[in-house]
């Protein structure tokens, strides 16, 4: 070998030992922090997560036990139209022979509508006591009840409960109106709001459009939710859910 070689071997053998040496630190590196547990390790515990068959089985058994405390709830009202009278001036000497016959409630030319209304409501109180909407038995524009109010209990879409009101808030739009039944109520447990957490199951049941006994599932999307709703006034502290909720739900 020669001289040049013999400089060369020592360079190559230290150039091969600090790459063993950098390999096995970065080795010893990985290893020790793999075994070194993370900080979250202790709380982040994977949620077990129920198998569809289960999820299915606990939807199933909620509809079950509140369904029959669920109504369907029939208005009817009769509104009184009348008929548009012809243009005039508004000092015309006219104007009282056209009112007569052409405005007012007594005009004949005005004619009675019948307006009905479809809603659910749920029953609080094995006497009879039901909670609904303001919207569904209070006349629209008027505050004051509708004229009949028709209640028909879950399974029985034959027998005609007849209804009263026992008290309303229009600005959360809820009612509370009492049935006379001689066959035993079931009354829905009603929980606690303040325990419900964001991302909770919720189903809502209802009649929407008329078909009763509907279920639909969803979430709790937040929580605390102020609303402002114009002339109404604002809603404060509703709890917002992605659950279907259609017209009359």
């Amino acid at each position: 070998m020669g001289r040049q070689g013999k400089h060369i071997l020592p360079a190559v053998i230290i150039a091969i030992t600090l790459g063993i040496g950098v390999m096995i630190g970065t080795l010893l590196s990985h290893g020790v922090r793999a075994a070194r547990p993370s900080p979250a390790a202790p709380d982040a515990a994977p949620l077990p997560a129920p198998s569809p068959a289960q999820l299915s089985s606990s939807f199933a058994q909620i509809a079950d036990t509140l369904e029959p405390s669920v109504v369907n709830i029939n208005t009817e009202s009769t509104v009184h139209i009348s008929s548009r009278r012809p243009h005039a001036p508004d000092n015309s000497p006219f104007n009282d022979f056209f009112d007569r016959f052409f405005g007012g409630e007594n005009s004949p030319f005005g004619r009675d509508i019948p307006r009905q209304s479809l809603g659910s409501g749920v029953i609080l109180d094995k006497n009879g006591y039901i909670l609904t909407n303001y919207h569904v038995v209070m006349q629209s524009g008027e505050d004051k009840p509708v004229d009949r109010i028709n209640v028909y209990l879950h399974g029985d879409d034959v027998t005609k409960y007849k209804a009263k009101v026992i008290g309303t808030d229009k600005w959360t739009d809820l009612a509370v109106i009492k049935i006379e039944s001689v066959k035993p109520l079931v009354a829905a447990q009603l929980g606690d709001s303040e325990a419900m957490r964001v991302g909770d199951w919720v189903l809502a049941i209802g009649s929407p459009f008329g078909l009763d006994s509907t279920v639909t599932a969803g979430i709790i999307s937040a929580k605390g939710r102020d609303i402002e709703s114009g002339h109404q006034g604002p809603f404060q502290r509703l709890i917002q859910t992605e659950a279907a909720i259609k017209p009359r739900n």
